[in-house]
């Protein structure tokens, strides 16, 4: 994926940079990690990868189709700073595919994990959005456009052979430009290079990679036993201008086969495989020249259609006595039927071929009658190095209450405890920060190798007197990937990529792909997250992923150590299972300490989207809060008050008269809280301009005992927390741009009820402005007497300078009352944002 860099002008692009580098160190922490084009079938996928577990919930998208909502949530907010700050990303267009800018979002203006991307494209664009192949991913298909993606890299026609270089072996072919290796090269064959080309056949461009180079037909077909175990599909392809004979390498004609003799590429002869001990295929000659025959039959009763579609046929065989002959009459007949543009692309790909011989001639002043292409071809190139730098800086200013949720809380191991609807979730401490955050992304590729160094940190510059300023870096990595040898090596600070990793840390992930669908890894480093009293905290890894279980299954082991000053902390065995088939998809996971001997996660959640848009999404969750490990004894306060101990040797002493580690992990087991999350909803379209849903969801919450600072009075148990309720989503109601959300919530829990109404509203009133006005009320009856209700209205603005500079700012306006049988109190308090953000 290229990214497309919009030219502000000068002044206003170099006063911007100024002003946002001025206001703090640079910094950034967004949820997006990576966002990649893919062909899938006849559509372009675009691919949003995060940087921690998300679920789709559902998307709605305007009349102008230029513009959609992505809604979804997140999994897990541990090392993820600043949930209220917006990250961006943008891809260029061209070639039909048009620009497209996402951008993620908070959704509404309440201080959750609910999050939405807003997707911009540059023009009006049929597609659709889908959960995507895992839980960290969400798809955004453009509907028949799936010629309009382009390689990465530039792609050369395959070469023609010199002295020393005339046999490569087709590894594979196929329409998607981003096809890599599904497997190493075999180590023995290392020392020859990566061959990226390109072919059209009938109007499709085929990308093929193959390896090289060989000088004999003997070299190549033994490469080629070596090669069959991992790619079954090789192929022997010679590169010399000569009459094409069957491939070697197969007892049937495979499609790499097919797809070389599609283009006429001449391929090992019968009798050099024979003198190679390696079988050849099967005579097609009679089959070719029936359909030949058929072809030209066609042909003179003026049926181009059915011509070409028999010399398709017969191009699709592997190559015979007649390939060279329907080469070159395919040309003709595209001609005939006035397709000039493809009969150009038939004719030089025959003359690239055979550039010698009676019918290359007659083919070479069939060319020259075409007129002149519309704009300049393609001229090919050999394969290069790509380079591309993007990202992003912004700052933002943060006044009024400050979030009680504090960002010390969100790393922390209880990070993952849902947020209640009825948490008061602003506090009465004044907030005065300035928030500086940044995202660098320098990527470096080739068909052989690719290279990303990512920078994303987070500042917080506190300018209330007496309080500390505060830096988060929660990325600074290097990663590799070879193609050639099917490793990958991640080093530095890093979010978690599973394998039963918790959490932000500091190390090294390294992988190797032994099969072709099957990868084993090791993970080994440090947690970022800091306990009190900062113990040494070092975890190792190893995981085996199966890409392919079965057609539309995918799931991995792994197994993970994890020590305290040098006592095992946790030891997990996990298990991943993925499902994705088109509107379906499934991802569970499970996850075991058997030094604690009990169970940390049990999670399974889904997507399935039919094919009117509605969509159904379940989730269960089941947890351990927070995850069980021995550094849990060192953060809980004990039930008799008792301060924590200060190290992992003071806490084992303290235990050696009651059984010693043993009884620790007992104890931990016995402390810790499980919570439990399942959630069912549904969201169907109504009308052109509506959408319904309805949703159920049960929060349960078990007592969690004291933590020092981060939960210094602990947790009482929830008990059942059900929520019921109901959406309706609206489009288009007074604009071409306008959506509403309309949601109302009953909420019933064991010490009180409660009503929820809102009203989310986005209206793009042109490219440069967007506002997003919304409105809560919130009313609760506490089984002790006392009733709670509260208002707060709220504005987001967005105001964008030039396409990659954006001023945002948000006001939230609370008004709360609460009456019981001793109380009577009427509060008011204010939460605002501004600041602004330079994409490039």
């Amino acid at each position: 994926m290229n990214i497309h860099l919009l030219t502000a002008r000068p002044r206003v692009r170099h006063l911007a940079v100024a002003l946002l580098c001025a206001a703090a160190p640079w910094a950034q922490a967004q949820l997006i990690d990576e966002v990649e084009t893919r062909r899938d079938g006849d559509d372009a996928v675009i691919s949003v990868r995060f940087v921690t577990p998300v679920r789709y919930t559902r998307s709605v998208a305007p009349r102008a189709n230029d513009l959609t909502q992505v809604f979804y949530e997140l999994q897990d907010v541990r090392g993820v700073a600043n949930l209220l700050q917006s990250g961006q990303r943008r891809m260029a267009g061209g070639n039909g595919l048009p620009e497209v800018v996402i951008t993620d979002e908070l959704d509404g203006q309440t201080v959750t994990a609910r999050r939405k991307l807003v997707v911009r494209f540059g023009g009006e664009t049929r597609f659709k959005v889908r959960a995507g192949r895992t839980n960290r991913n969400i798809e955004i298909v453009l509907t028949g456009l799936g010629d309009a993606v382009k390689p990465a890299l530039p792609t050369p026609a395959m070469p023609a052979a010199v002295p020393g270089r005339q046999f490569v072996v087709l590894l594979s072919s196929s329409v998607d430009p981003s096809m890599q290796l599904g497997a190493p090269v075999p180590s023995a064959l290392q020392q020859y290079e990566i061959v990226t080309s390109r072919r059209v056949v009938d109007g499709r461009t085929l990308y093929e990679l193959s390896l090289g180079y060989f000088d004999n037909p003997q070299d190549a077909a033994r490469a080629l036993q070596q090669l069959k175990p991992r790619f079954p599909q090789a192929a022997v392809v010679a590169l010399v201008a000569a009459a094409p004979a069957p491939v070697v390498g197969a007892e049937a004609a495979s499609p790499g086969a097919a797809a070389a003799s599609a283009a006429g590429a001449p391929a090992v002869s019968a009798s050099s495989a024979e003198a190679a001990g390696t079988p050849a295929v099967a005579d097609y000659d009679a089959q070719a020249s029936h359909l030949l025959a058929r072809a030209r039959a066609a042909q003179s009763a003026g049926d181009t259609t059915l011509a070409i579609e028999r010399l398709n046929q017969l191009l699709n065989l592997p190559p015979n006595r007649v390939t060279r002959e329907a080469m070159a009459l395919v040309g003709q007949v595209r001609q005939q039927a006035g397709d000039t543009e493809r009969a150009r692309s038939e004719y030089e790909s025959f003359l690239k071929l055979y550039p010698q011989g009676a019918d290359s001639d007659s083919v070479r002043a069939r060319l020259a009658t075409l007129p002149a292409p519309a704009g300049a071809a393609d001229k090919p190139v050999r394969p290069v190095t790509t380079t591309t730098t993007t990202g992003s800086i912004g700052t933002t200013f943060y006044g009024g209450k400050s979030q009680t949720r504090t960002q010390d809380f969100q790393d922390s191991g209880l990070g993952n405890l849902p947020v209640l609807v009825g948490d008061n979730t602003i506090s009465s401490v004044d907030q005065k920060q300035l928030v500086t955050t940044a995202d660098l992304n320098w990527r470096r590729r080739s068909a052989e190798e690719d290279l990303r160094f990512v920078v994303r940190d987070n500042y917080t510059a506190d300018l209330i007197a007496g309080r500390p300023n505060r830096n988060r870096l929660s990325a600074l990595y290097v990663d590799y990937k070879s193609m050639l040898r099917g490793t990958s090596v991640r080093l530095g600070r890093q979010s978690p990529q599973g394998g039963g990793v918790m959490g932000r840390f500091d190390g090294v992930t390294a992988g190797y792909t032994f099969v072709p669908k099957w990868k084993v890894n090791l993970v080994a480093g440090q947690p970022t997250e800091k306990l009190t009293n900062n113990p040494r905290r070092l975890f190792w890894g190893s995981s085996v992923d199966a890409e392919a279980l079965t057609q539309h299954l995918s799931g991995s082991l792994y197994l993970m150590q994890q020590t305290l000053d040098g006592v095992v902390d946790r030891r997990a065995l996990g298990a991943d299972l993925r499902y994705f088939n088109g509107g379906v998809a499934v991802t569970s996971n499970l996850d075991y300490d058997f030094a604690i001997k009990g169970l940390n996660v049990a999670t399974v959640q889904g997507n399935w989207q039919l094919a009117d848009t509605s969509t159904w999404n379940f989730m269960f969750d089941r947890r351990s809060q927070p995850l069980l490990s021995l550094s849990n004894a060192l953060v809980f306060t004990g039930a008799n008050g008792a301060p924590p101990p200060g190290s992992v040797a003071e806490l084992l002493s303290n235990y050696a008269a009651q059984g010693g580690l043993d009884q620790v992990r007992r104890d931990v087991r016995a402390m810790t809280a499980r919570s439990l999350q399942a959630q069912l909803g549904y969201t169907t379209p109504i009308s052109k301009n509506w959408q319904t849903g309805a949703s159920v969801q049960l929060t349960n919450v078990g007592r969690i005992e004291p933590v020092p600072i981060l939960l210094p009075d602990g947790q009482a148990a929830t008990g059942n927390q059900w929520s019921l309720g109901a959406q309706l989503i609206g489009s288009n109601l007074y604009s071409v741009r306008d959506t509403h959300v309309f949601n109302l919530s009953y909420l019933t829990a064991p010490t009180f009820k409660g009503e929820l109404a809102m009203y989310n509203n986005m209206s793009a009133l042109n490219d440069q402005w967007q506002f997003e006005p919304s409105f809560q009320i919130y009313s609760q009856r506490g089984t002790d007497g006392l009733k709670l209700r509260r208002y707060k209205p709220g504005m987001r603005v967005t105001y964008r300078m030039a396409q990659q500079l954006a001023l945002e700012s948000s006001f939230d306006y609370e008004i709360s009352r609460q009456t019981g049988v001793n109380r009577n109190e009427n509060s008011a308090r204010v939460f605002y944002y501004f600041g602004g953000r330079y994409d490039f």
